[in-house]
C-alpha cells in the first residue's frame, strides 16, 4: 500500500506546479524533463478524484513547453477501499492539461487515432488506501495558499471576461491580457493596483466592457 503526498512547488511565484509524491518520492516523472501540472488544472478541476467510469489523467506533461507533446497519463480507479493509479501511457496530442478533452471521453487511449501510437511507461500500478488518498487530494484542493494576487485576479477575470484570455505574468504583480485590434493579436501587461482580487477583476472587466483598449488602460493607468 502506497501513500500519496501532494506538494505545490512555488519556486516561480505565479506559476506553481503540483508535485505528486508516492511514498515520499516523485515516481511518475519519466524523462527528467517532465512538466508538472498547474494547480488550476489538476486540483481545481478535481482531476485526481476517482470517477465512474475511471478517468485517464495526465499527471505530468512535456517539458518542451507544449504539455501534450509527451505526457505521463494513468487511469485513476477506485475499487472498494482502494484507489489505484494504473495503465501508464503517453498519448501525444491528446492532452492540453491534466484532464482529457470531454469529446475524447474519460479515456482517450480507447480508439486513440494518431500517427504516433501510445507509449507505455515502465511504471507499476500504485495502490492507495482510499481514505488516505481522498484526504490528501481534498486537502490539496482546499489549500489555496499557492494562489498569488495576480493568479486570483486572473481567476475572477476569466469568469467575468472569458474572451480576454488573461494570464499572470511570470513573476511580479501584473497580469497579461490577450486581445485583438484591427485583426492583429496583442498582449498587454497590466500592473495590479491595490485592492481585493475580486474587486480588481470587476473593475477591469467594466473597462473592457466599455471597449477600452488594454494598451490605453495600461498607459493612462485607468485600472484602479
Amino acid at each position: 500500500m502506497s501513500t500519496l503526498t501532494i506538494h505545490v512547488d512555488r519556486s516561480i511565484s505565479n506559476y506553481p506546479k503540483v508535485i505528486l509524491l508516492i511514498d515520499g518520492v516523485e515516481r511518475l516523472t519519466s524523462t527528467g524533463d517532465d512538466e508538472a501540472s498547474d494547480p488550476a488544472d489538476i486540483l481545481d478541476t478535481g482531476a485526481l478524484l476517482p470517477t465512474d467510469p475511471p478517468r485517464r489523467v495526465a499527471f505530468y506533461g512535456c517539458g518542451c513547453g507544449t504539455f501534450g507533446c509527451s505526457n505521463v497519463t494513468g487511469l485513476v480507479v477506485q475499487s472498494g477501499d482502494l484507489v489505484r493509479w494504473t495503465d501508464f501511457l503517453s498519448l501525444t496530442g491528446a492532452y492540453a492539461s491534466a484532464l482529457p478533452d470531454p469529446e475524447d471521453g474519460p479515456d482517450p487511449a480507447i480508439g486513440f487515432d494518431t500517427d504516433l501510437p501510445p507509449k507505455r511507461h515502465a511504471l507499476p500500478t500504485f495502490t492507495f488506501d482510499r481514505e488516505q488518498y481522498l484526504n490528501a487530494v481534498r486537502a490539496a484542493m482546499a489549500d489555496r495558499s499557492w494562489e498569488t494576487r495576480p493568479r486570483a485576479v486572473v481567476r475572477h477575470l476569466r469568469a467575468l471576461q472569458p474572451g480576454t484570455h488573461p494570464w499572470a505574468t511570470l513573476t511580479g504583480e501584473s497580469i497579461t491580457v490577450h486581445h485583438t485590434v484591427d485583426g492583429m493579436a496583442w498582449s498587454t501587461d497590466l500592473p495590479l493596483p491595490p485592492g481585493r482580487p475580486s474587486q480588481l477583476a470587476e473593475s477591469l472587466a467594466a473597462l473592457l466592457d466599455q471597449g477600452l483598449d488594454p494598451r490605453r488602460i495600461a498607459a493612462e493607468r485607468l485600472w484602479r
